[in-house]
């Protein structure tokens, strides 16, 4: 018996299209590329800009419309109770501001108003909803979407090379048409593991230049935190594959062998890219700033979490609250110019939503990993590698609604679905 369905004919974005360049293929070669101020200083990748235009015009023809009630997954119910929270973290946190008296930041920049911010992320969190349903409802092939994504991100770093040449700000040159460097390093990061995936389902050639496009582009964004990532995750998954226990371990100690000989010869050499002085320089530097401001800003969610832990203080609260508990050298480094944040996604949700927010969007992220871990159809362990890729950098990223993360989490699904058969 069919599954119940909305709507009387298929969706478009689940037809396989006669277009060689469907919408959801522009959707995913805009992935990376920013638009112009929307919001404030907000800027929303242009694939969402699209992505609402799309979404729109879909549900002005209700002819076009035609999803299942059901989801076999479990992911959907999961994302929308957490969305839910969400809306309501962020009525008790307009409350619990306005009974501090702290509905407003004063900053030398401007005033800055907690509904525009909260109104910011609920924003932020439909478009990484629609972005990931888009994708894993696709009934195209998973190496052309995978495809659509690499050109993307050839694009990108293209454009990242013509930044350097236009700019002498370093700045500027890392953060490429990203808004910093970091969240460029991320999108190579996982476009590493969509070339491998794509080398892996019979693209050879191809996948190997878009591997090697992709590892530039996260040189060229200058992401320490990228590096290390992409090595642990490289290394976990070259161990994972390996047959029997007996493999595993071999390859546990060569892994290691060869990432302590890298380690060294690029400290010894002095091309470690400055990861040495950002993560063990005590004083307070230009590279060792982002480390110890993380590490403080931990601190803070921690002690704030502390104070509320059930209900957090609600939804984007961090950057109101936070200033009160600058101390040290941070102190003499920040100005009133400056709204913090966590820098860490565990820390932000702990602080703002509490244990209930934790949990809710940690029993998704546990699903993710679950379904793709048991998974037989993601044989390279790429797919498992790059959400635990993305598991590790949340723990040095300022949020976790950015677009293309979710749209990868999508392509994932859509890849397990077309099972373990190179197509």
């Amino acid at each position: 018996m069919a599954r119940p369905l909305l709507g009387s004919a298929a969706l478009a974005m689940r037809k396989p299209s006669a277009l060689p360049w469907p919408p959801i293929a522009w959707f995913l070669v805009a992935l990376p590329h920013f638009a112009i101020p929307l919001w404030g200083p907000y800027r929303p990748p242009g694939a969402s800009l699209f992505l609402l235009l799309w979404a729109g015009i879909a549900c002005c023809m209700p002819a076009t419309l035609r999803l299942p009630v059901t989801d076999g997954t479990g992911l959907r119910w999961k994302l929308l109770a957490f969305l839910c929270y969400g809306l309501l973290s962020s009525a008790y946190g307009y409350w619990e501001l306005s009974r501090m008296h702290q509905l407003t930041l004063h900053l030398s920049t401007g005033d800055v108003g907690y509904e525009g911010v909260a109104g910011q992320r609920l924003f932020q969190l439909v478009l990484a909803i629609l972005a990931f349903e888009v994708v894993r409802l696709s009934r195209t092939p998973p190496v052309r979407l995978m495809l659509w994504w690499l050109t993307g991100m050839a694009v990108a770093v293209a454009l990242q090379v013509f930044t350097y040449m236009a700019s002498s700000d370093s700045l500027v040159q890392r953060a490429g048409i990203f808004t910093e460097g970091n969240q460029g390093g991320l999108y190579y990061l996982l476009s590493v593991f969509v070339a491998l995936e794509y080398r892996r389902r019979g693209r050879p050639r191809a996948g190997l230049a878009f591997t090697g496009l992709a590892t530039a582009g996260i040189l060229l964004a200058g992401s320490s935190a990228a590096i290390l990532v992409l090595a642990l995750t490289l290394s976990l998954a070259y161990v994972l594959s390996g047959h029997g226990m007996g493999a595993k371990l071999r390859r546990t100690l060569l892994t290691i062998g060869t990432v302590a000989s890298i380690a060294a010869l690029m400290y010894g050499t002095g091309s470690d890219f400055g990861i040495a002085e950002k993560l063990f320089e005590e004083e307070v530097t230009s590279k060792s700033f982002s480390r110890i401001d993380r590490l403080a800003s931990i601190d803070t969610a921690i002690d704030l979490f502390l104070q509320s832990p059930w209900l957090g203080h609600g939804l984007q609260t961090y950057g109101f609250l936070s200033n009160d508990y600058l101390d040290g050298p941070l102190l003499a480094m920040y100005d009133e110019s400056f709204r913090r944040i966590p820098n860490n996604i565990y820390a932000e949700l702990a602080s703002e939503m509490g244990v209930v927010g934790f949990l809710l969007f940690g029993l998704f992220m546990a699903s993710l990993v679950r379904r793709i871990a048991t998974h037989p159809a993601d044989k390279g362990r790429n797919l498992l590698a790059a959400v635990l890729a993305v598991l590790c950098y949340w723990l040095a990223f300022p949020t976790y609604s950015v677009v293309f993360i979710w749209a990868f989490f999508g392509l994932a699904l859509v890849t397990l679905r077309a099972g373990p058969t190179p197509q």
